[in-house]
């Protein structure tokens, strides 16, 4: 650039200069009259200096006009480069224009690499979508529809070659409407429903090849996340559509079962319970007896309990149990639970505590249903507690809320675990083997039922603390 300006500084000064010079010359040596012609001369030669001036000015401007234009070109096109720029100008621009023609290229090389791994990575993504069996959507916020696959297409009912679609109004399982309105007109970022849908039979696998006259019930679970669209700068979300017809068959036979079991297994066990009483009173001073005694009684009682909490899970999710709402004192309902566990404790060297609130704490609730929630939080506790552990159930008022906390130093509960342990036979791998996993779902049922919260905060290896909170009012 330097160079360029003394270029033009060369040109330009000394064709100033000139005029002013050739007239001054003239009038001290010649006179007026031919200073003057001489002047006009020399204004003559400053006219051809400024023409040369822009000639070369022209000469430097002109590489860099159609420079701009084809960076502008290569903007418009997408960051395409289809031509090399020819090299012409004074040599600073053809230096310039050489480094461009070197950049761009680069460019256009990136670029096509570029658009290849989309491609690739779009058609693995595709083709992973397309084989699995849950019905995938993508849609706009107002419900246009970005992506689908063939799979969700079908389960809706909207022919694959239909252009143009919109949620809901382009689906023709109509089960589906209101809860894919719903979803499309919500603000929330996580969303989960379930659907029943009425489809026909398949008459291969009905009777005879006789199709059924009443349709198959199957039931999806719909899923969907909100997200922003980085492309469009708006709300978008994934739909889910996922068929859990078997899953539910399953755990509707699964309860049926356990509702048969535990109704024919209730008349034994009361009568071993029974008959272990009598054994232990025709028996007395006898340790050996008295040890036998003591265990039946305690894996009956353990039993029953399991048996307890099968028949509650059920009953509080088909909604058969009604709350019996009493005046409830928090401080006696936790001492009662803590009472009737102190012996078991005793049993595994373990420290169980409780310390009675310093005032009454009274409220409205079904005692029967949450002593069996406390009891069956310090059953766990105390179950996987180790020997010389501790386990210690307290009971206040808090905002509001009568807040009860069975706390543990067991082996806690890792962290990706924790939002499933409240869920019907969700167990920890290490625990499988302890019963059905169905206490703590009860526990959650039967809170709920009261208009409360439970939840529980642990860390791996340093214990446990479950909480639950039922409003006082």
């Amino acid at each position: 650039m330097g160079r360029i300006c003394l270029r033009l500084g060369s040109i330009l000064f000394p064709a100033s200069l000139l005029p002013v010079l050739a007239f001054g010359v003239s009038m001290s040596v010649f006179g007026a009259g031919y200073a003057v012609s001489l002047g006009l001369a020399a204004g003559l030669a400053m006219i051809v200096a400024v023409l040369s001036t822009r000639a070369v000015l022209y000469g430097l401007g002109r590489p860099v006009v159609k420079l701009s234009a084809k960076v502008r070109a290569f903007m418009e096109a997408d960051h395409k480069f289809e031509n090399v720029i020819p090299k012409e100008g004074w040599p600073e621009a053809a230096g310039l224009i050489s480094a461009l023609n070197r950049l761009m290229l680069e460019l256009n090389a990136y670029r096509a690499f570029h658009l290849n791994q989309v491609v690739e990575e779009r058609a693995k993504a595709e083709a992973l979508i397309e084989t699995i069996s849950d019905g995938v959507l993508l849609a706009g916020d107002r419900g246009q529809l970005i992506y689908s696959n063939r799979q969700a297409l079908n389960i809706l009912g909207i022919p694959v070659t239909e252009q143009n679609i919109t949620l809901p109004g382009s689906v023709k399982q109509k089960d589906f409407y209101s809860v894919l309105s719903g979803i499309i007109s919500s603000q929330e970022d996580y969303l989960k429903a379930e659907v029943e849908v009425q489809v026909p039979e398949d008459p291969l696998l009905s009777r005879r090849g006789k199709p059924d006259p009443l349709p198959a019930v199957k039931s999806f679970r719909v899923i969907s996340r909100r997200f922003l669209l980085a492309t469009l700068k708006k709300p978008g979300r994934v739909i889910v559509l996922r068929d859990v017809t078997m899953e539910k068959e399953i755990e509707s036979a699964r309860e049926t079962v356990f509702h048969m079991i535990t109704h024919d297994m209730r008349a034994p066990l009361c009568s071993i319970q029974g008959y272990a009483q009598l054994m232990r009173n025709a028996l007395p001073g006898s340790p050996e007896a008295e040890k036998c005694v003591s265990a039946i009684l305690r894996s009956s009682a353990r039993l029953n309990g399991m048996i307890g909490d099968i028949l509650n899970t059920i009953k509080l999710e088909r909604g058969d149990i009604k709350l019996n709402p009493v005046p409830v004192d928090a401080g006696n309902l936790c001492l009662c639970v803590f009472e009737a566990h102190e012996p078991l404790a005793a049993r595994k060297d373990i420290r169980f505590s409780f310390a009675l609130p310093p005032g009454k704490i009274g409220f409205n609730g079904d005692a029967v249903l949450l002593e069996r929630v406390l009891s069956n939080l310090v059953g766990n506790s105390l179950k996987f507690a180790a020997p010389g552990g501790s386990v210690s159930l307290s009971c206040r008022e808090a905002c509001g809320e009568v807040l009860f906390q069975v706390e543990d130093n067991g082996p806690g509960i890792p962290k990706e675990k924790q939002k499933d342990i409240f869920e019907k036979y969700a167990q920890l791998e290490e625990h499988k083997y302890m019963g059905f996993g169905l206490g703590l779902a009860m526990c959650r049922m039967a809170v709920e039922l009261h208009k409360g919260r439970i939840w529980v905060e642990s860390e791996e290896g340093s214990g446990s603390k479950f909480s639950f909170a039922i409003p006082l009012k």
